[in-house]
Order: structure tokens, then C-alpha cells, then sequence
């Protein structure tokens, strides 16, 4: 294997859900602030939700996958 163990690193993985979600939710709340009449708080209320969910769905597969132990062979 190239490159460093991925076991251990399950709070970079974390950190950086949380950055993306932070960077996510920044994006919706310019989108819903400067521009009102093209992206009302409904709509912005229902993208962050979707995007929470897929972005939460990546992070679960992203840990599963960093958790499965090498196969021995």
C-alpha cells in the first residue's frame, strides 16, 4: 500500500465533513441573504437539508470504507 494508514485517522474525516457541511450551510445563507429573489429561504432550507443528507451518506461510506481491515492472503 502506498501512502499513510487510514484507520487511524477517522477525526480528519470528521473535521472535514464538518468544514464541508460549515462551507455548505455559508453558501445557502448567501444564497438566501443576497439574493432573496432568486433563492427564498424555503428553498434554502430544503437544499441544506438534501446536501446535509448526502454529505452525512458520504461520510458513512467514507468511515465504513476506512474501517474495513486488509485482506491477508
Amino acid at each position: 500500500m502506498i501512502g499513510r494508514r487510514v484507520e487511524n485517522m477517522r477525526g480528519i474525516f470528521v473535521l472535514g465533513f464538518i468544514l464541508c457541511w460549515v462551507a455548505t450551510a455559508g453558501g445557502i445563507y448567501v444564497g438566501v441573504t443576497v439574493y432573496p429573489w432568486a433563492y427564498p429561504l424555503p428553498s434554502g432550507i430544503y437544499a441544506l437539508s438534501v446536501l446535509t443528507v448526502i454529505e452525512v451518506l458520504g461520510l458513512i461510506w467514507i468511515l465504513k470504507i476506512a474501517g474495513e481491515k486488509p485482506v491477508r492472503m
